[in-house]
């Protein structure tokens, strides 16, 4: 019987094949080190605090890594190589941001979770995979968009199913520079998300500029990706107090 790192080193050989099938993405040596490191980093830490439901290597491979690098093929069609500033708010166990930063290097990430033990886990898992321009905040997104150092700086924001849209939208775009993007990773139905937020966009002057559905896998999830534009500041009231976007959605 194979052991769990030898497991791991099989469906982290397979992750390369299925980046350059599903993303078109070719993933280098040391990048497939740094996501087999990961993943024993992610199972170990799991046992002691709450990271992920999914401790299947294969399934981690598919959900956690392959669906992440949906948001690398979008920023490299708005950003192509450059250094910008992004933001992953919920980021949990580093949901997509250190996937993004595994693969983009040139961008800075800044990796925000309300749970003190999860941003423990990413220290680890930043200084193990010797990461640099990346580093992880502890905070509510309610105060760390209204925290002068982060309100209306990120080039980019992204959020993996941490709410609805109306209430992401609350979240993240508070974060953006006029013109910045928020990607968020949804489900099957964007349109029905999208219709929902139609009055946050409007308050939090913001406009949708693409969404698409794709399949990550064979047998695995649907999923979505929403493209979120800024057009103007955000008003000095957003986002609202903690818990009241999510109690009371715009």
């Amino acid at each position: 019987m194979p052991d769990q790192n030898q497991k791991i080193s099989w469906h982290v050989n397979a992750l390369k094949d299925m980046a350059m099938a599903y993303w078109g993405l070719d993933l280098s040596e040391t990048q497939i080190k740094q996501f087999a490191a990961y993943t024993v980093m992610l199972l170990d830490w799991n046992k002691r605090i709450n990271l992920t439901a999914i401790t299947d290597p294969e399934q981690i491979m598919i959900k956690h890594f392959l669906d992440s690098m949906a948001f690398v093929k979008k920023l490299d069609y708005y950003y192509a190589q450059k250094e910008i500033l992004l933001a992953d708010i919920g980021t949990g166990a580093g949901f997509p941001g250190i996937p993004i930063k595994i693969l983009r290097p040139q961008i800075n990430i800044t990796l925000i979770d309300s749970l003190a033990k999860r941003i423990a886990y990413l220290d680890h898992v930043i200084e193990g995979l010797n990461l640099t321009g990346i580093k992880a905040i502890h905070a509510r997104a309610e105060d760390i968009g209204r925290d002068k150092e982060h309100r209306e700086v990120y080039d980019v924001v992204v959020a993996r199913a941490v709410a609805e849209l109306p209430v992401l939208l609350e979240y993240c775009t508070p974060l953006l520079k006029i013109g910045g993007r928020f990607i968020a990773a949804k489900g099957l139905d964007p349109e029905r998300e999208i219709s929902l937020a139609k009055n946050a966009l409007n308050v939090l002057n913001c406009q949708i500029e693409y969404y698409e559905n794709y399949k990550l896998a064979e047998g695995a999830d649907h999923r979505s990706l929403i493209v979120v534009k800024k057009t103007a500041k955000t008003l000095a009231q957003y986002p609202r107090k903690p818990g009241k976007p999510k109690k009371d959605p715009l």
